[in-house]
């Protein structure tokens, strides 16, 4: 990550010099921005509305009065945590992972989701190998022609694009079909950056629209492109780059959706509390590692300052969804709200590799560690603050892997 930073640091000249041949777009009328931002705010309600919707049609088909819903981080190459864990929580001999009715993702969190909505073990296998293949097939390059294609990103992303559109298949999508027709979900967080908001996308609906799987490819793109580096994606005529620059997770339903779901069930009928899960996958950590600092540099101090203001956003993320579940859990008798949340342990950003982009050893580690992670005692973290540093994480050895489960990269695998 520190690489990455110092890379996009040292292409601000080249990008001021070459401001003049910058991607270019009728700038778009004060009004017209106001009246979207407007239009904005009903389309964030439907999208709620329906996400509870769907969950009051699975309370109801599932009969146990339980819901289980994942949130799956942003996080880049570290990714390879999220997907080891949820390969080694399906594998689990007495606790193994739900069967989820809402998944939710934000950039690589986002290109997870399917994988775990389908939950199998062959899919979350592929899951883990494209992340341990992403070092050779679709690592971004630079682009040394970048001012003149006016693409709004410095990197060559065309593998990766590439990869997004051979990943999620018209087979994958057939099999995606068959759950959103039990109302299963997935739902994606993108950002608007002419509007200034984030945006919620439901898979299910935008692959029934007219540009059906086309239209979803451009979403994962744009949840996962990092703005500046990767080109951002036009999406209704907005701009919409990386879904972590306003929230690493995409937590849904929100507070006016638990009182819709509240209110869906029991106009249903069901008189019972309802038990909402919600399983957090953090692929990063919680807390920047401790830095020694030369308080009379300015630089020193100013890029700190900008670290600091990324990482405090995970902890309070994190709190706020355990305050939220606690409000609704008070504030909705029928709802009970469970948080439960698994992070790469902190003290492992200090470890050769955790700077570096799709460094294949760090990323065979993290994939390892998240698998042997789920199968442990402890597998889910207790509550941090960002006035208090988690305590070291009793790291799990990683156990042998059984005949035919080796998590080595398939030749065959398709790249993500």
């Amino acid at each position: 990550m520190r690489h990455f930073r110092i890379l996009v640091a040292g292409l601000a000249v080249c990008l001021s010099l070459a401001a003049c041949v910058s991607a270019q777009r009728p700038p778009t009328p004060a009004e017209e921005l106001q009246q979207a931002a407007r239009q904005s705010r009903v389309v964030h309600r439907e999208t709620q509305a329906a996400l509870t919707a769907n969950l009051a049609q699975r309370v109801q088909m599932r009969g146990d009065r339980r819901l289980d819903i994942l949130l799956l981080s942003g996080g880049g190459q570290h990714g390879a945590y999220g997907a080891g864990f949820l390969r080694g929580w399906q594998s689990h001999p007495t606790a193994p992972m739900p069967r989820f009715d809402l998944v939710t993702g934000v950039s690589t969190g986002a290109l997870q989701t399917a994988f775990a909505l389908l939950g199998n073990e062959a899919d979350l296998q592929q899951a883990c190998e494209l992340y341990l293949s992403a070092a050779d097939r679709i690592s971004p390059s630079f682009d040394w022609w970048f001012w003149l294609k006016s693409t709004g990103g410095v990197l060559d992303t065309s593998r990766y694009v590439r990869s997004v559109h051979e990943t999620l298949s018209p087979a994958l999508a057939q099999r995606l079909g068959a759950e959103f027709a039990q109302g299963r979900e997935i739902a994606i967080g993108t950002s608007d950056f002419e509007l200034g908001t984030g945006r919620v996308w439901r898979v299910s609906q935008e692959m029934a629209a007219a540009e059906g799987l086309a239209r979803v490819h451009s979403i994962f793109i744009a949840s996962s492109a990092i703005p500046g580096a990767f080109a951002p994606v036009l999406l209704d005529g907005r701009v919409h780059a990386d879904g972590g620059i306003v929230s690493n997770l995409l937590v849904a339903p929100d507070r006016e959706g638990y009182a819709l779901l509240a209110d869906s069930l029991r106009t249903a009928g069901v008189r019972e509390p309802v038990t909402v899960h919600l399983w957090v996958v953090m692929n990063l950590w919680t807390h920047p590692k401790p830095q020694s600092l030369d308080p009379g540099s300015v630089l020193a101090m100013s890029r700190r300052t900008a670290t600091m203001l990324f990482w405090a956003q995970q902890p309070q993320l994190l709190q706020g969804l355990r305050d939220m579940a606690r409000s609704v859990s008070a504030d909705h008798p029928g709802l009970k709200v469970e948080v439960h949340v698994t992070t790469i342990p902190s003290e492992l950003a200090t470890e050769p590799g955790a700077d570096k982009l799709f460094d294949r050893a760090w990323m065979e580690r993290l994939e390892a560690l998240g698998h042997a992670r789920a199968l442990s005692a402890t597998p889910w973290d207790e509550p941090s603050n960002v006035y208090m540093r988690p305590l070291p994480a009793a790291l799990p050895a990683a156990p042998a892997s059984a005949p035919g489960t080796n998590s080595a990269v398939s030749p065959s695998a398709s790249p993500l």
